[in-house]
């Protein structure tokens, strides 16, 4: 467990200041490995919910090698060094909750999202005696600091006529860290992502007080993929072939899920099989998420209110450049996906 109620400006500021500072910075031309193979790899930070499955198969499939490069995930303990590998230049490539991104970016970071990984999925869940977010008053919420799922209580809690000042906010390291809070009775809800919100609320007979689709509309992006500057502008077509890989993905994984899980349960998800198929359709698979741009970029003022950051992203924070050409270079691969931007 990280802390309850830190100053919010100072824990967003010290964890990016420390990722760019720039004992530690490298670039990402000078950071290109190679596999054993020969061919060029990406590596990529990401985090353990349902939203990763797209970057989860296409790694454990080797989807990737079409494009003669390999996708390789690296170790990521906890959500908030997802951004600083980024950031860092330990990584080339993130699947990172847009909010943490948008954390990241107003301080510097070199990087730009490109498309999207996964969609809705932020649940919050409480134990069976509170039925409302009005029940929760003066009770301990568990979820990760300035991550979509910290930012959606905040705007149920605004919708409610609450605050922050109502509740009590634990942050966590991890999803199997707020999970087993849960379970053992450290906090009374969590705001969690799938599979683990499933496996809080079969085990406790608990209550979904709420799935985001109320308050955010159908098809809200959680997780989106980020590159690097230096990627996007020395090798677009590397980038180009991550998303085309990640259609891919989708598509696969959007006719059969089962199998999707079978491959990516136990090294990348840590429940069982009953409560990660169960959980298969609060959290698919999304890449084109062209249309939820503002968005994106309008949960920055709750961001603002929380302190987590001083001003919005600029412009360049979302460049969807690629994934238009993507689209109209491979018009199959968006077509025969489900969760797509309709107007295209």
């Amino acid at each position: 467990m990280l802390s309850i109620r830190p100053n919010r400006r100072r824990f967003i500021g010290i964890g990016i200041a420390a990722a760019l500072a720039p004992i530690f910075l490298n670039s990402c031309t000078n950071n290109q490995t190679t596999s054993t193979s020969g061919n060029r790899t990406i590596r990529f930070s990401h985090g353990s919910g349902l939203c990763n499955l797209p970057l989860f198969y296409a790694s454990e499939k080797q989807l990737f090698e079409q494009y003669g490069f390999s996708g390789t995930t690296a170790l990521t303990p906890f959500n908030a060094d997802i951004a600083a590998q980024l950031a860092t230049g330990q990584v080339e490539m993130a699947v990172i909750p847009f909010t943490n991104a948008i954390a990241a970016y107003t301080q510097g970071a070199s990087f730009q999202v490109v498309a999207g990984s996964g969609i809705e999925g932020l649940i919050v869940v409480a134990k069976p005696e509170f039925k409302s977010f009005q029940d929760l008053k003066g009770r301990r919420i568990g979820t990760f600091q300035a991550d979509t799922l910290d930012i959606i209580v905040y705007d149920y809690l605004q919708r409610k006529g609450m605050s922050y000042s109502d509740v009590e906010m634990v942050y966590f390291g991890d999803s199997t860290e707020v999970l087993n809070a849960y379970l053992a009775g450290q906090v009374d809800a969590i705001s969690s992502i799938e599979p683990y919100a499933t496996k809080a609320r079969t085990s406790t007979n608990g209550n979904v007080l709420g799935d985001g689709t109320d308050i955010y509309g159908a098809g809200y992006p959680d997780c989106v993929v980020a590159a690097r500057n230096e990627l996007i502008q020395n090798e677009p077509e590397v980038v180009k072939n991550v998303i085309r890989t990640f259609f891919e993905a989708q598509y696969l994984i959007e006719n059969n899920f089962e199998e999707a899980a079978q491959a990516t349960i136990d090294k990348y998800y840590k429940t069982d099989m009953a409560s990660l198929l169960q959980a298969a359709q609060a959290q698919p698979p999304g890449v084109d998420i062209r249309n939820k741009r503002d968005f994106m970029y309008s949960r920055a003022e709750s961001m603002m209110a929380l302190n987590y950051i001083n001003q919005k992203p600029d412009e360049n924070f979302v460049n969807f450049s690629l994934l238009d050409q993507v689209i109209q270079e491979n018009p199959e691969l968006w077509q025969r996906v489900r969760v797509k931007t309709e107007a295209a």
